[in-house]
């Protein structure tokens, strides 16, 4: 069962991920009303993989895992030069919610898609309110996705900011 439960999220990852990249391609930057929240950096795929690593560290979040999915992406026919998962949370967080709320489990751990487009690198993650309509109204969990929307939204925004900084 852990080797099914294991690949049914990497799997989830992989195919999350080409979601969140096909939606960013037709999507703007940061916007609370979409259901993927996004941000298009000029910063080389290396250095803005490193550094929202470290931005994610700062708001309290870590860092799980990074999956690699150019080789997986590409057996299915898509072509991309960089492309990883970076699957992140608040581990308590998570553990509390997954008892009180287990249709939340699959959004655990989030998952940041980072990938190359053209000479930009684009950073996207779904946005935590776009699922509220299919959860229960508990006013506590519509707060927390709610919550986790600003989250996200404030690492992306510092990733622009830090972009901006290094042109400085």
């Amino acid at each position: 069962m852990k080797k099914l439960t294991r690949w049914f999220g990497v799997g989830l990852g992989v195919v999350l991920g080409v979601w969140l990249s096909v939606m960013a391609l037709i999507g703007s930057p940061i916007q609370a009303q979409d259901k993927l929240l996004s941000v298009r950096t000029s910063q080389q795929f290396d250095v803005a993989l490193e550094q929202v690593q470290q931005v994610l560290t700062r708001h309290g979040f870590q860092v799980a895992h990074i999956q690699k999915c150019d080789s997986g992406l590409e057996g299915m026919g898509y072509k991309t030069d960089d492309y990883k998962i970076v699957f992140f949370g608040r581990l308590e967080e998570v553990r509390a919610l997954s008892k009180q709320y287990p249709d939340l489990v699959p959004l655990f751990p989030f998952k940041l898609a980072v990938y190359t487009d053209g000479d930009d690198t684009v950073l996207s993650v779904l946005n935590p309110e776009a699922v509220a309509p299919l959860m229960a109204t508990d006013p506590v969990l519509q707060q927390q996705l709610s919550t986790w929307g600003k989250d996200f939204r404030a690492v992306l925004t510092d990733m622009e900011t830090l972009k901006v900084a290094q042109l400085r």
